[in-house]
């Protein structure tokens, strides 16, 4: 047990309502705690004897329980606390990746009040915490303000049968019934006094304000004629009976106006005694909760569905295809689902912005809904991600399964290849669509691992260029978790020291070094060495870029700083993330460090790849002049596998073109890459730039480069990669 925040004076005078959470696990208690700590109180819990031990000197205005937990689980742990007097009233929300109704249907009945599924949107989260919060304070204010007017009830009672003796008594009461009075009047919520039979003696403003009658028309009549139930379950009798009986009842009503219209309340009803035990009344205080049901009401909707699409969200998603796996297990028939991902959906937003994005990806709804069955489940899983959900008859086999999933989907290929028309402007996209048959032959899967096993199936339609359909292959899930071990490995790589910076040198056509390529290497503790082509692109689709291309070239700038001063003409090149190009952090991090080693700006190169400058050549052109007026230089990686384009060459103010290396394989042998060789270095003499030729790995390409003795070579004929230091050894001995 722990506190989530530390208290101190000026926290503990601004009061929070308390909330316990409940969970095993630290990553959810993270994102819980993080989520809910500025409004209110948090405590933690890590096991559900904790959380026992905890209530029993401290009472949370709610309860967050994590439902699988070793030893104790949740259910066991909300069975506990409904069974004991003194905690079965706090509420209790039950946190879980659990998605079956079965498993809901039981939380309830055990007593929780609401379900929040993993993983986590912090937006529903908070609102679903602020919504039972507010509810249940208002439901303690009435009870509370209940049982104070009971009680004053009593004080006149007494003190009017003490009337005839004490004449400062009566003053005393004149005052406490005018204080009475105020409080009565004053109450936005509505108040009704009875006789022992139920008929209204009398009412205040507020009662008049939220039913519509008036205070004539109130007085005299029963109260069950005004307060008769609308909701299946509970009728008013049942409410009366049970105040009469124990002296007191609460919760949730839907009654009528006087205008016919139906409004939720809560309503606490007691009964109240005279001391001599003759005279019987009944107090019943209530409020509207209208607008609390209607944003419940939105609450729910956005936990199974999109905002933007309509369409069900993830967590709708699950549930459903948990049904479908379970009604296929049980019938031994066959469904399929696609996972469709938007290509390049990044360069939309960043081109047109998210506005028109988002007019994209609801014309994309629209045309997979269009295209596929209308029995079929749509869903958006979030970002530029859909999903369908298909079955089949039962007696069609696993082979006519995949046929017809494989025709719909190539149709919906062609239906999304045509132009989207957004604000007047054509905008063409590709998709990629993952494809899942299940169920499997050799083992059970539940929902949440047949989406990741179809996702695995998009994402290697993805690495084949998109605009295709892929169906799952076994060994994409063994990718897949090497995929995700790598992710998780690389976030704590940096911290534990195991990348290494190399160095592969450059020459002139006489082979004088001119300078150097950095190139990061990562060598696990576990796996051994991890190729930069597996783990690069893994970095590239998270944040951990960022932090690579930070230490990439914080070390590239200590490498040139420790060069000898007989070496100030050589030039280090670093290649960065064409994610980070355009950002200000990035940016202002590199005019940082170069003001922090106070070496030589024009000793850097930043190599950027051809197709960062074509997704956004106008900021592409304000990064490269930032960059130029720092001093350091800029190249264009891999050039002539994009665009090529004269107008953001003469556009650029760039100092070096490096030729791909796949030209150089071939040149020797292939007249095609030599034309295209001619044609770049001619495209740097006209620009007045650098050219530096990737490839060169044995002699035939170094003959054939001898033609070009301006371009500057690379390549492990002339030197293989080798440790930065060892590299810095050998040049400056």
């Amino acid at each position: 047990m722990y506190l989530a925040k530390k208290t101190t004076e000026s926290d503990s005078s601004k009061h929070k309502p308390l909330v316990l959470i409940v969970d095993d696990e630290p990553n959810n208690l993270h994102v819980l705690v993080e989520g809910l700590l500025t409004d209110y109180d948090i405590r933690v819990s890590t096991s559900g004897e904790q959380a026992l031990a905890f209530v029993e000197s401290t009472r949370p205005d709610l309860i967050l329980l994590d439902i699988m937990m070793p030893g104790m689980d949740g259910y066991e742990v909300c069975k506990t606390l409904k069974s004991r007097q003194s905690t079965k009233g706090i509420p209790v929300i039950f946190v879980s990746a659990l998605t079956t109704e079965d498993s809901e249907e039981y939380g309830f009945e055990l007593g929780a009040i609401d379900y929040i599924h993993k993983p986590y949107k912090l937006a529903l989260v908070r609102a679903r915490v602020r919504t039972h919060i507010t509810s249940q304070g208002m439901l303690d204010r009435l009870i509370e303000k209940n049982f104070d007017l009971h009680d004053k009830l009593l004080e006149i009672e007494a003190l009017a049968l003490e009337l005839s003796k004490r004449e400062e008594e009566l003053k005393l009461l004149s005052s406490k019934q005018k204080l009475f009075y105020q409080a009565l009047t004053g109450t936005a919520d509505g108040v009704v006094i009875t006789d022992s039979l139920g008929s209204i003696i009398a009412v205040n403003p507020s009662f008049c304000r939220i039913t519509g009658f008036t205070e004539t028309e109130a007085l005299n009549t029963q109260l069950h004629e005004l307060k008769q139930n609308n909701q299946l379950g509970v009728s008013f009798s049942d409410v009366w009976q049970h105040a009469n009986k124990a002296g007191y009842w609460s919760g949730e009503l839907v009654t009528r106006r006087k205008n016919g219209e139906l409004y939720p309340e809560l309503l606490t009803l007691s009964m109240v005694k005279s001391e001599q035990d003759t005279k019987v009344h009944f107090i019943a205080v209530f409020s509207d909760i209208s607008s609390l049901k209607i944003t419940q009401e939105r609450i729910d909707y956005l936990t199974w569905h999109d905002e933007l699409t309509a369409l069900p969200n993830r967590n709708g998603f699950l549930k459903q295809l948990e049904q479908q796996l379970q009604n296929c297990s049980l019938n031994n028939n066959y469904a399929y689902i696609y996972i469709i991902d938007i290509d390049s959906f990044r360069s939309i937003n960043d081109g047109l912005g998210l506005l028109a994005g988002d007019k994209v990806l609801k014309e994309l709804a629209k045309r997979i809904h269009n295209k596929l069955g209308k029995k079929d489940v749509i869903a958006r899983l979030g970002s530029d991600g859909f999903s369908a959900l298909s079955s089949v008859e039962k007696g069609v086999g696993r082979l006519r399964t995949q046929e017809i999933a494989e025709h719909k989907a190539q149709k919906l290929l062609s239906a999304i290849n045509e132009p989207f028309i957004i604000d007047g402007q054509k905008i063409s996209i590709t998709i990629s669509i993952g494809t899942y048959i299940f169920p499997r032959e050799d083992k059970w899967e539940s929902a949440i691992e047949t989406i990741r096993n179809c996702e695995a199936a998009c994402y290697k339609a993805k690495e084949k260029g998109g605009n295709r359909v892929t169906f799952f292959d076994n060994s994409f899930g063994e990718q897949a978790k090497r995929r995700f071990e790598i992710e998780q490995d690389l976030r704590k790589a940096i911290s534990q020291n195991e990348f290494t910076l190399y160095v592969q040198s450059q020459f002139n056509s006489q082979q004088i070094l001119k300078g150097g390529e950095v190139l990061l290497r990562w060598i696990h503790p576990q796996k051994g060495f991890i190729s930069p082509a597996e783990f690069i692109p893994i970095a590239e689709e998270s944040d951990i870029i960022y932090d690579l291309d930070c230490w990439v070239l914080k070390n590239a700038l200590s490498l040139i700083k420790k060069l000898d001063k007989r070496h100030a003409a050589l030039s280090i090149s670093v290649n960065i993330s064409g994610r980070h190009f355009h950002e200000p952090r990035f940016l202002s991090l590199l005019k940082t460090q170069l003001d922090s080693y106070k070496i030589q700006p024009n000793q850097l190169t930043i190599e950027i790849i051809e197709g960062t400058l074509l997704n956004n050549i106008e900021s592409a052109i304000e990064a490269v002049q930032l960059l130029k007026n720092l001093g350091v230089r800029v190249s264009i990686d891999d050039f002539g596998t994009g665009y090529s384009s004269l107008t953001y060459l003469k556009q650029l103010p760039i100092q070096e073109l490096k030729i791909d290396r796949s030209f150089v394989f071939d040149a020797p042998k292939d007249n095609n890459d030599k034309l295209i060789i001619d044609m770049i270095v001619s495209l740097g003499n006209l620009f007045q730039l650098d050219v530096v030729a990737e490839g060169v790995e044995n002699q035939s390409h170094f003959d054939l480069l001898q033609e070009y003795p301006q371009v500057i070579l690379q390549g492990y004929h002339l030197h293989k990669p080798e440790p930065a230091s060892e590299w810095l050894k050998k040049i400056n001995n």
